[in-house]
Parts: C-alpha cells; sequence; structure tokens
C-alpha cells in the first residue's frame, strides 16, 4: 500500500497543468483515479514522458494532454478515462473486428482495448502514407503520440479554421484517404472536427473507432465518412463531384 501512494504521489509531481480552482480538482477528479495515476506513474519511470504539462483537448470519453519527454520533445498523451467515460457504443466497433477477436468483456477490458485499437490505426495509417500522427506507445488506457501543434497550443481543425486553399487541401486529403484504405481500414468518424489544418496541410486525428475490412460495418462506415467529406466540400470546391472520394 505505502509503495502504490508513494508511485501516486509522484505521479501526481509531474502533472504539470493548472492546479487552481474547480476545473483542475474536476479533472483530477474525472480522469486521475488511482490506477489511471499508476498506469501514468509506468509511463514516466519507463521513460516515455517526463510532464504533462496543459490539456489539448476534452472528448466524451477521453482527455488529451500535452506532454514533454526527458529531452524536451511534446508529445501528445491520450487518457481514456475509466470511471466516467461510458463508451456505449463502443462495442459494435470492437466485436466483428478481426484484430481484436480476444479482447475480453469487462468495461476495463474494452478501455484498455480500444487504445490498443487506436495506436494499431495510427501505426497503420501512418505506415501505408496517411497524415495522421506518430505513435509512439500505448500503455493500458493511454496512447502517445506525435503533438500537432505550436508550443502550446495545438492545430486547429478545419471546422475552426478552414484551408485558405480548398482545392489543394482537399487533394492532399484524399490521397491520405487513399492511403489508408490501401490497408483495408475505414475511419468511421471522418468529418471537419477529425481533420486539422497544420499549416495549410491535413492531418486526420481520432482514429480509434476505425475498423478493418472484414468487420461487418467496413463498407457501411466508409459510406458515411464520405457523404460527410462530400457534404463539406461541395460547399468549398467547385464542381466537385462526390465521384471523387470513391476513387
Amino acid at each position: 500500500m505505502k509503495d502504490k501512494i508513494q508511485d501516486i504521489d509522484w505521479a501526481l509531481s509531474r502533472i504539470k497543468v493548472s492546479n487552481d480552482g474547480k476545473d483542475w480538482r474536476k479533472t483530477i477528479d474525472d480522469v486521475f483515479d488511482e490506477s489511471t495515476l499508476r498506469n501514468l506513474q509506468q509511463l514516466f519511470s519507463r521513460g516515455v514522458i517526463a510532464t504533462l504539462e496543459n490539456i489539448i483537448a476534452t472528448g466524451k470519453e477521453a482527455n488529451v494532454f500535452r506532454a514533454k519527454t526527458f529531452d524536451g520533445r511534446n508529445r501528445a498523451v491520450k487518457i481514456y478515462r475509466l470511471n466516467t467515460a461510458t463508451f456505449r457504443k463502443l462495442n459494435r466497433y470492437i466485436d466483428g473486428d478481426p484484430r481484436f477477436k480476444n479482447s475480453g468483456n469487462s468495461h476495463r477490458d474494452r478501455v484498455f482495448t480500444w487504445a490498443q485499437k487506436e495506436y494499431k490505426n495510427l501505426h497503420a495509417m501512418k505506415a501505408a502514407g496517411a497524415q495522421v500522427p506518430k505513435p509512439y506507445h500505448v500503455h493500458k488506457n493511454m496512447v502517445v503520440m506525435q503533438y500537432i501543434g505550436w508550443r502550446y497550443k495545438p492545430y486547429p481543425p478545419i471546422k475552426e479554421v478552414p484551408p485558405k486553399d480548398p482545392n489543394n487541401f482537399l487533394r492532399m486529403l484524399i490521397e491520405s484517404i487513399k492511403a489508408y484504405r490501401s490497408k483495408k481500414l475505414s475511419h468511421g468518424d471522418l468529418s471537419e472536427y477529425n481533420i486539422l489544418n497544420v499549416r495549410e496541410k491535413p492531418y486526420i486525428i481520432d482514429v480509434g473507432q476505425t475498423v478493418s475490412e472484414g468487420h461487418p460495418m467496413y463498407d457501411e462506415l466508409h459510406e458515411r465518412d464520405m457523404e460527410n467529406m462530400y457534404r463539406y466540400w461541395k460547399k468549398r470546391v467547385k464542381d466537385i463531384k462526390k465521384e471523387e472520394f470513391y476513387e
């Protein structure tokens, strides 16, 4: 018990996120439960990261933090919440994916599988040439990946900052889509919220729900993604045809 307390205290000492006010207390309560703090301590002790800095994003199931490595490099750490995340639709993205046949049935097992799933999807997409964050490490409910931002500020999604040259941006985006499709993957949630504008270049994020060929929703999810893309881009690129997203 004493060792566990020491591990948790040591992990807390390396979290540099602002500790002022109710927001900090809520973050601690929602994200950093005892199990997550022990998992985080493993990332610190293995030298994967040195500190957690500021919060980048807060979603329904996870929080994303900017972290620092021991040599001063930025990383993004996505922490899936073990106690407060519901993952109501999680099972349908895992069940049927031939890569995760023995994932366990408990809620915690499913969350750990989801983190593994995001890591593997990023790895496969990156290897295919798609513009996605480079994955570095996965442990339990945490994924460590490339930080897509400048200093403490992440690059925005195209929902917030549309590209200045939509034709060229879309051309590069379609190249990334073709790249991950060559690995027989369907993103599953591709929209203007999950495409970052990185100095006028697209980066695709949030690939936890991505499924591989053989999953019963493989075709359906890709069809939905391309409908989303056509809906968004037809307002910005003149004379675009829906077929261009399926070539």
